[in-house]
């Protein structure tokens, strides 16, 4: 037995359903081996962080789980990184309900998963004395191999000595982190910091002379008002509210005044590619900018976190991640719920919200917990209702609008606030907040007297949001309170992407199944608003805008509001002519692979290269094919399996680029190759399904600058029909790969 030494984090991040051939290819894991231990540590673990040990008894096919439970493995996964954040906190071990716990002295058994294996397998853990906490997954017992606590303790087995190991580990990883973030740039892959940086050191003033007309007239507009900037990928929406953020900050510099300048973004990697873009501009220091997430304003001025004592700790660095890691909440209360006390509740609740209960789905569950987080963040939170005797009647009287989940009788409220309070009972057991938390407490500061006093001096002149259709109701309320002027309507400027959705983002295919809206009336509490439309496309040739239009105009009617409907017909590239994107066709899904390996072969001295997966359901086998190629040593391969990856990706001039199409937003590639496309002509699937597949191909094909390939398989169907008609219309050209 070798066992696995690893954290919290570096557990996350294969829970995401990397491939275990394709942690070499992580940009945020790290391997260090020993004759006794295997570590395996995330960028950012330190010395103390909570241990995580895995003993592998009888781990064959791979190192994280047992080899019958491969085919659960982010389930398995996933639940084990739950346990050991639950072991970490104060007080008594709490567990969900459906875990079906046993305890004994240290050891806790539990259920491996969501999913009960036909092996009914359960896992005995021993989690350590001590402030660390850590948790030692001892082995699986099953159906026909069961075995006691009592049993266990008086034969368990004993673990090589790897304390003294564990620093060397430590700091192999920060070493390994450092050198990957300091390699030279003609042996790392590009990540431009902004859409439309294809010509690195450009100054404040060549960038002027180089936007478009409809740019350059955002960058002039008066700033007596709101102005919503709208246009679709590459149109060069972050530029273009950059240079403004900066023409304002130089123009009140002339006028001998001082201006404060906000620029507010959804995440930390987003504030860093725009704060390095500023820096870049070769104007000098400009103080007069801040640049960061809206969850680090509200901690930094929030007085309740300024001075906070209570020992709770945030779940996430930011909207985005804080996101991702509440639905990990919501899942587990909904499904502790819904094996419980929701039999009490459902023949009394709308036949519409007992479907949503009780469908069995993945993407229905997971829609549900969406609305869910919406439903907690921004109404029963925003308006600071809080479980408690007669909290319940506050939030029955709360009015509902259009964008709020469908609830259509007070028993249907009743259920979600019995969650709701269930949720929060859940967080406080672990010492846990949340971002919406945070800024919902954040929210009620802004509307006291002590704010309206200090936003004078502490507020802004000028507010500019980035990525504003990733903001919740709640994130959008907290905007216009941080103007400092309170006699005129708040000026915030706010550049949108009409084809992108929070839902999408964040739940992907699971998405189409939402019932609530994550926006609300974008221009609420901003007076009149202006809207300005970018129709130039720079960062793609005209022959991939052209592909771009077909996949457009192919979409079902979406109903996503006036505001978001886009003309295509009135977009227009500004790039050279390029060559038609290559449509590619194997006989099978290693064929597929193999055409994929051979063209990251000839390709790859031509720049930055991505290989961009539609269907995150074959994320596994791409990732694979990932590891696969990096492991010749001949090319620089990177994988992404989540929005926060790009972090750790530095900036390379060359390299290949692996990940889920919905995570590569933002980037931009040389060279695109699009694979992992289902069979959108199945009779079994739906319009919502073929709707949302659609769209990820569209977000995929518009990472590319110069070169797309697109690769499908007969095994899965072959090419779907949108992009054969557009090798029938001569906006692709085919070719016929592997015959195997």
């Amino acid at each position: 037995m070798k066992p696995l030494v690893t954290s919290v984090r570096a557990i996350s991040e294969l829970a995401t359903g990397l491939s275990p051939d394709a942690v070499s290819s992580s940009p945020i894991l790290f391997e260090f081996k020993t004759p006794g231990v295997d570590f395996l540590l995330a960028a950012g673990d330190d010395e103390g962080v909570q241990r995580i040990v895995i003993a592998r008894e009888g781990n064959i096919k791979e190192p994280f789980v047992p080899d019958h439970l491969v085919s659960l493995r982010r389930d398995v996964l996933s639940r084990m990184k739950s346990f050991a954040e639950r072991a970490r906190t104060p007080g008594p071990l709490s567990l969900p309900r459906q875990w079906h716990q046993y305890k004994y002295n240290n050891y806790v058994a539990f259920r491996v998963a969501s999913k009960i294996d036909a092996r009914a397998s359960r896992w005995i853990t021993e989690v350590a004395p001590g402030d660390r906490a850590d948790v030692i997954f001892w082995k699986t017992t099953t159906s026909s191999s069961k075995s006691t606590l009592e049993e266990f303790e008086s034969t368990r087995p004993t673990l090589p000595n790897w304390d003294g190991v564990w620093a060397q580990a430590v700091a192999a990883a920060e070493e390994h982190f450092t050198q990957a973030r300091s390699q030279p740039a003609d042996v790392e892959m590009s990540l431009p910091t902004l859409e439309q940086s294809t010509t690195k050191g450009w100054t404040y003033q060549q960038w002027l002379a180089a936007i478009t007309k409809e740019q350059g007239a955002f960058v002039d507009a008066r700033t007596d008002k709101s102005i919503r900037l709208r246009g679709p990928a590459g149109s060069g929406k972050t530029l273009a509210l950059t240079l403004k953020a900066i023409r304002e900050v130089l123009s009140a510099r002339e006028a001998g005044g001082n201006v404060r300048v906000l620029v507010v973004t959804h995440s930390w990697a987003l504030a860093g590619q725009i704060s390095d873009s500023i820096d870049s501009m070769g104007l000098g220091l400009l103080n007069e900018i801040d640049v960061f997430p809206l969850l680090e304003i509200a901690k930094t001025i929030s007085p309740q976190y300024v001075q906070d004592a209570s020992g709770f700790n945030l779940i996430g660095d930011d909207s985005l991640s804080g996101k991702l890691a509440q639905l990990d909440e919501i899942l587990e209360v909904l499904e502790d719920f819904i094996g419980g006390d929701w039999i009490t509740y459902k023949g009394r609740v709308s036949d519409s919200l007992r479907t949503r209960f009780d469908a069995e789905g993945e993407d229905e569950r997971l829609a549900l917990a969406w609305d869910l987080l919406i439903e907690f963040g921004s109404v029963i939170g925003a308006a600071a209702i809080f479980p408690g005797a007669g909290s319940d009647l506050r939030y029955f009287q709360l009015p509902r609008t259009s964008w709020m989940l469908p609830l259509n009788s007070r028993e249907d409220l009743r259920v979600i606030f019995d969650l709701y309070s269930r949720y929060m009972a859940s967080l406080d057991d672990r010492s846990l907040v949340t971002s919406d938390q945070v800024l919902a407490d954040f929210l009620s500061h802004l509307e006291t007297h002590t704010w309206n006093r200090a936003r004078r001096s502490q507020g802004y002149d000028l507010v500019f949001v980035d990525e504003f259709h990733l903001f919740s109701p709640l994130e959008r309320q907290v905007l216009h309170y941080l103007t400092r002027d309170t006699s005129t309507y708040p000026r915030v400027f706010m550049a949108v992407d009409p084809r992108q959705s929070p839902s999408e983002a964040f739940i992907g295919l699971a998405a189409d199944e939402t019932r609530s809206s994550s926006s609300m009336p974008a221009d609420d509490n901003l007076g009149d608003v202006a809207n300005f439309e970018l129709t130039t496309i720079h960062r793609f040739t005209p022959q991939i805008l052209d592909l771009i239009k077909h996949v457009h105009h192919e979409f079902p009617t979406l109903d996503l509001g006036h505001e978001w409907d886009i003309d295509f017909t009135r977009v227009e590239s500004a790039k050279a002519d390029g060559s038609l994107p290559l449509l590619i066709s194997a006989a099978s899904r290693s064929g597929e692979e193999t055409d994929i390996a051979r063209a990251v072969q000839e390709l790859y001295q031509e720049g930055r290269l991505a290989l961009a997966v539609v269907d995150s359901r074959q994320w596994q086998r791409f990732s694979g094919l990932a590891s696969r190629i990096g492991t010749s040593g001949k090319f620089h391969v990177s994988t992404v399996s989540g929005r926060t990856d790009i972090e750790g990706l530095g900036y390379r001039s060359r390299g290949l680029v692996v990940g889920p199409a919905e995570y590569l937003a933002g980037l931009q590639f040389d060279t695109l190759l699009v694979a992992g496309i289902p069979d959108l002509n199945a009779t079994g699937s739906t319009a919502n399904e073929r709707t949302r597949y659609l769209s990820l191909l569209y977000l995929a094909l518009s990472r590319a600058q110069r070169n797309i390939r697109v690769y499908v398989n007969e095994d899965d169907g072959g090419a779907p029909e949108v992009l054969l008609r557009a090798v029938t219309n001569e906006l692709m050209e085919f070719d016929r790969g592997s015959l195997v």
